[in-house]
């Protein structure tokens, strides 16, 4: 499974009133067996993923959409209202004529934390189908971080020297054709 395009939209897009980012993942063939059991590893990675049933809107018809694709985008929303409180309600549907994509669509408040939580839930839920552990703790780490990078105002630092600069000008500069009579 893999995410092969993204992209951010801004708000009042044809999927919700807020800015979302719009993702096309493309899956591998998975047996059901598989899926019933990285769904029962994911529940005990991320507790909170059982409230999620139901959460993520459908485009399509029930059949065409597979649970994985719901499971993906269940677990990226769970990752984000982990990390940023971020509590949201995701779109999943199939991309016409390619077999094999889908698109989730995600609402976000913090866009820089948006396509890596999307990423680290692709990364979690193929974890889980291989029978491999995944740090969540630290991945949720990741994700609080690079929320906080962008969120905090960054201040400029002035020195005696550069508040100078700033009211004294080096010359003055005057156009004389502006003061002669025509």
């Amino acid at each position: 499974m893999k995410i092969v395009d993204q992209r951010y939209l801004d708000s009042d897009n044809r999927y919700s009133t807020q800015p979302c980012l719009l993702s096309i993942l493309e899956l591998d063939p998975v047996e059901p067996e598989q899926t019933a059991q990285a769904q029962e590893r994911l529940y005990a990675a991320l507790p909170g993923l059982r409230r999620l049933r139901g959460l993520v809107g459908k485009r399509a018809d029930a059949e065409s959409v597979p649970a994985l694709v719901e499971l993906v985008q269940q677990t990226a929303i769970e990752l984000r209202r982990l990390a940023l409180n971020e509590v949201t309600v995701g779109f999943v549907g199939v991309v016409p004529r390619m077999p094999g994509r889908y698109r989730l669509v995600l609402p976000y408040n913090a866009q820089a934390a948006a396509a890596p939580a999307l990423a680290m839930a692709t990364q979690l839920v193929s974890a889980m189908l291989a029978g491999r552990s995944f740090n969540v703790k630290a991945g949720l780490a990741r994700l609080r971080a690079l929320a906080d990078r962008r969120s905090k105002p960054r201040y400029l630092m002035q020195t005696a020297r550069t508040i100078l600069m700033s009211v004294i000008p080096k010359r003055t500069f005057s156009m004389p054709s502006i003061f002669t009579a025509l």
